[in-house]
């Protein structure tokens, strides 16, 4: 099967930029996501600071990384004035000579991406395939790291607003493929409209500074095909290709390519793809202006917070330096102080407990030592973090509840209760799932069919399987037992509903072990009843008919009068 040309006009040539010019702005705004949410502080000035032109900091910087897009100079940083004050950042102020930085990070940004993950992928999702060979395949790819991937990847999804999963394989490594995780700052996409056309993976292999090899791997899934090449050239330009078998990185790849560079699947469905995109969510407001080839792409997390998560860093390391102000020190005379030797200067030695008294200069009596300590202001500190924390985890869409922010008296709270505090949290969870879903279904799709038509998996055919999340809030067992046993009560659930119900996040298989141990204890304790009832002796007919009949007679009351013959019967009354 040979690549469609159309499609391989897509393919970069020789001379052409790298990354392309059209990506520069999305770089540039992927690299401050990404220092916000690693929060490594040189990073932080690097982003902030050093991505001018002007700074030798930053050119000895990008000029290894072969990205000549970041934004140019920023020379309002060292200015005063209103240019000053409208280019100002707190990561971006350079240190003054002579001094140590002191300014702290607060881990806001990580812990955002984090919690989004786990909104969505602290359970496993519930893969269901009709096939029963492909249902254990899937379920054999959950359990080999699938659920840890997707953990990884919707973690780097809130981060930098979206991320890749394609299908990888090694024969070496593993007798079949599995899904990995590509971020997205590590991708040139092409779209149709909103739908994904090609996607071109590439990371730098060697740079010397004069020289750089990347190795380019462009997924074509309309094509089914998958193009690996090397290009060696300069921080400018892409270069030319090399043969993959010239470098050890790219050499174990030349075995699987079938027509030229690119590795082709001819028997795989036109609709299966070994790559799809997952935005953490849309619109994105800050490229609306970049063309078709920006819009489909997915919003971080951080979008519209960055200037406040700047700002909690300065209110944060402003907090440290009133600590570290407002360390006791000692104002002691010259007398105290012990001379440590000629041009060494003096010291003062505060575990002495003698001291001989000095008189002063002024001819007065001995000096004392006073203590020195300011005031530290952190009352006003705490709130300043707390309301910028609280703004912050609300543009990012969630609920302070769900960092831990409760006022309450610390009582058990019903799962009513829970999700009323949650819900800002729940909805942006379920506006994920909605762009999460249909991906998923894709992927393991492809995946099924790279495993069948590949790998010759036993049984495994192409299949796009259905996904259900698992609850993110789960009742309580109080409530679930209470409601299950009123619905047993009323035979108006199956024993399968009601496990279902008490066990929302057990498989499928684990409830129909459970309702197949209830049914066999039911059993025998049937069978149990049934032994003891036959081995009780059986009463015949005719005793329980003399029985009867002496019962009968003992139940005449006592104060009713017997009738003599030929008598009226006397009723009383006089």
């Amino acid at each position: 099967m040979a690549v469609d040309d159309r499609l391989s006009s897509i393919l970069p040539s020789e001379s052409a930029p790298w990354p392309p010019p059209a990506s520069h702005p999305i770089a540039h705004q992927m690299r401050v996501w990404d220092a916000l949410y690693v929060g490594d502080p040189d990073r932080l000035s690097w982003v902030f600071y050093n991505l001018g032109q002007s700074s030798p900091v930053g050119r000895s910087f990008f000029s290894t990384t072969g990205e000549p897009g970041i934004p140019g100079s920023r020379p309002g940083q060292n200015r005063g004035g209103l240019l000053g004050s409208v280019t100002r950042t707190f990561w971006g102020l350079p240190v003054p000579p002579g001094e140590k930085r002191t300014k702290l990070h607060v881990p806001i940004a990580s812990d955002i991406a984090e919690t989004s993950a786990d909104l969505l992928f602290s359970k496993a999702p519930v893969v269901t395939a009709k096939s029963s060979a492909n249902q254990a395949a899937l379920e054999e790819l959950m359990d080999d790291g699938m659920h840890a991937t997707l953990l990884e990847a919707h973690e780097m999804a809130s981060a930098l607003g979206g991320v890749y999963l394609r299908v990888v394989w090694d024969t070496d490594l593993s007798p079949r493929a599995w899904i990995d995780m590509v971020p997205a700052d590590a991708a040139i996409p092409t779209w149709s409209y909103n739908k994904l056309v090609a996607v071109t993976f590439w990371h730098v292999l060697s740079d010397t500074g004069k020289q750089v090899v990347r190795h380019l791997e462009t997924h074509l899934p309309s094509q089914n095909a998958i193009i690996h090449r090397v290009h060696v050239g300069n921080q400018d330009t892409l270069g030319s290709p090399r043969p993959l078998t010239d470098f050890e990185e790219t050499r174990p790849l030349a075995q699987y390519l079938t027509d030229g560079d690119a590795i082709t699947f001819p028997d795989m469905p036109k609709d299966a793809s070994t790559v799809v995109y997952i935005p953490n969510k849309r619109p994105n407001r800050i490229w609306r202006g970049l063309g078709a080839q920006a819009a489909p792409l997915g919003r971080s997390d951080y979008s519209g917070a960055e200037g406040m998560m700047d700002a909690l860093d300065e209110s944060y390391s402003s907090w440290q330096r009133d600590l570290q102000l407002a360390k006791m020190r000692l104002l002691v005379p010259q007398g105290m102080l012990d001379n440590i030797g000629r041009g060494k200067g003096a010291v003062f030695e505060p575990d002495r407990e003698v001291f001989s008294p000095v008189a002063s200069l002024t001819g007065g009596g001995p000096q004392d030592i006073v203590a020195n300590q300011f005031a530290i202001r952190w009352q006003e500190h705490q709130g300043t973090c707390n309301d910028l924390v609280g703004k912050i985890v609300k543009a990012a869409g969630y609920s302070g509840q769900t960092f831990g922010e409760y006022d309450g008296d610390g009582a058990a709270m019903t799962a009513t209760e829970v999700e009323a505090r949650e819900r800002r949290s729940l909805i942006t969870r379920d506006k994920k799932i909605l762009y999460s879903r249909p991906p998923l279904r894709d992927i393991y799709y492809g995946w099924l069919s790279v495993q069948a038509t590949m790998f010759n998996a036993p049984g495994v055919t192409p299949e796009r399987p259905e996904i259900d999340f698992a609850e993110v809030v789960l009742p309580n067992m109080m409530e679930l037992s209470q409601t299950a046993s009123a619905l047993a009560q009323a035979e108006a659930a199956s024993k399968q509903t009601l496990v279902q119900m008490v066990h929302p996040d057990w498989t499928q298989a684990e409830v129909d072990e459970e309702v197949d141990r209830i049914y066999a204890e039911i059993g025998s304790d049937l069978v149990s009843r049934a032994r003891v009832m036959v081995s009780e002796p059986m009463t015949s007919t005719a005793t329980l008919t003399q029985q009867a009949q002496q019962l009968a007679t003992q139940v005449t009351p006592p104060d009713i009068p017997a009738q003599v013959p030929g008598e009226p019967l006397d009723q009383g009354g006089g």
